[in-house]
C-alpha cells in the first residue's frame, strides 16, 4: 500500500515563536548570523530552496544576517561532515534532499541520519514520466505493455546511475510488474531531457519544473505524475493509472547533532515563519513545488530514516550497494 506520509500543508497565519526569554547574551539565540550549508550544485534546485530560505529568513530570526555557505564535494560528504562538526550550534544548518538518503543507503558517504538533527520537510517535487508530443505512448499503461511485449526495446532517460530519480523510477517499475525497461543515466536532468526530446530515448523520468517549459512549447507531454501538481491538474496521477506508489524528491532542513528539544522546537517554528513568507511563497510558485510539511520534527527525522532503509533495500536488490 502506499504510505499515507504525506500532508499538503497551507502554511497558517498566526504561528508565534517560542520566546527567548530574558536569557543572558551569549546564551540568547540567535545571537550572530545563521549560515545555511548547501552541499548541491550551484543554482540547481536544493541551491535555490537554500537562498530562497535565507532571503526570507533574517525577520524571523531577529534580523539576523542569513547566508548560504556552499560546500560541496564527495557527494555531499564535505557539507555533511562540516555541519556534523558544528555539534549543538543552532546557528549553522544545512538543506537536506532525498539525495542524501540515497547516498546514505549506497554507503558513498559515512553519515547515517542520527548524525544530523532532522527539523523540517519543506517541500516535494514529485517524479513524472514525459515523452515527445509525437510519442505513440499515451499512457504509462502504453509504455510498460510494448516493454513487456520487446523486452530491452523501451527505454527511460534520467538522471543518475544510483540517484533518487532512479530508483523512483524502479519502484515505479516494480509496481508495473518490472516491465524491461532500460534506464539511460545523463550526468544532468536537462540532459536527460533533451535525450528524450531528440529520441534518443523513449520517455523522460523527471521533475515538473525540469520540463514545463518544453510542456508549454508543446514539445512534450506528461503521461502520469507522482502525486497531484497544481500546474498538471488534468494529468493522470500513478495511483489512479493502478500503481500504489508516489515516488517523490523532498527538501528540508537538518541541524547539526547535539540540539537540545527546546531549541529545535524554536527552529522549526522561525522557519514555518520563514515559509510563510509572501517571498518564500512566490519562490514556491516559480519553481512548481508542493508544501509537504510534516506533523512534527520527528515525524520528519522517522521519515529520513525510513527512506535510506527503503533505498538500502532496493540498491541491495538490483545489486548496487558500494560495500557489497
Amino acid at each position: 500500500m502506499a504510505r499515507a506520509w504525506l500532508h499538503w500543508f497551507a502554511v497558517p497565519a498566526g504561528l508565534g515563536l517560542i520566546a527567548c526569554g530574558a536569557a543572558p547574551e551569549e546564551a540568547r539565540f540567535p545571537n550572530r548570523p545563521i549560515e545555511i550549508v548547501s552541499w548541491a550544485t550551484p543554482g540547481g534546485p536544493s541551491d535555490l530552496l537554500a537562498r530562497a530560505l535565507a532571503e526570507a529568513a533574517p525577520d524571523y530570526f531577529e534580523g539576523q544576517r542569513v547566508s548560504v555557505m556552499t560546500r560541496q564535494g564527495g557527494a555531499g560528504a564535505v557539507g555533511m561532515q562540516y555541519l556534523r562538526g558544528r555539534a549543538g550550534d543552532p546557528h549553522v544548518l544545512g538543506v537536506f534532499t532525498a539525495s542524501g538518503t540515497v547516498n546514505m543507503a549506497t554507503g558513498r558517504i559515512p553519515f547515517a541520519p542520527t548524525d544530523f538533527t532532522p527539523i523540517l520537510r519543506i517541500q516535494v517535487d514529485p517524479f513524472l514520466v514525459a515523452v515527445r508530443e509525437d510519442s505513440p505512448f499515451q499512457t504509462l499503461g502504453d509504455l510498460f505493455a510494448v516493454a513487456r511485449e520487446r523486452p530491452g526495446e523501451v527505454s527511460m532517460s534520467g538522471f543518475g546511475a544510483a540517484s533518487a530519480h532512479f530508483l523512483g523510477f524502479q519502484r515505479l517499475r516494480a509496481a508495473a510488474g518490472d516491465p524491461d525497461v532500460r534506464w539511460i543515466a545523463y550526468e544532468g536532468s536537462g540532459d536527460a531531457v533533451v535525450a528524450a526530446l531528440g529520441g534518443h530515448t523513449d520517455a523522460v523520468h523527471t521533475n515538473y519544473n525540469i520540463v514545463r517549459e518544453h510542456l508549454r512549447a508543446g514539445t512534450m507531454r506528461v503521461l502520469a505524475v507522482a502525486l497531484p501538481l497544481t500546474a498538471l491538474r488534468d494529468t493522470p496521477v500513478y495511483v489512479g493509472e493502478g500503481y500504489d506508489l508516489a515516488p517523490v524528491h523532498w527538501r528540508g532542513v537538518v541541524g547539526p547533532p547535539g540540539l537540545a528539544p527546546e531549541v529545535r522546537a524554536d527552529l522549526r517554528e522561525r522557519l514555518l515563519a520563514t515559509i510563510r513568507a509572501a517571498g518564500f511563497q512566490e519562490y514556491m510558485a516559480r519553481a512548481a513545488m508542493e508544501y509537504a510539511v510534516m506533523d512534527d520534527s520527528d515525524a520528519f527525522g522517522d521519515w529520513i530514516a525510513e527512506e535510506v532503509e527503503t533505498s538500502r533495500a532496493l540498491l541491495g536488490r538490483l545489486g548496487l550497494l558500494v560495500n557489497e
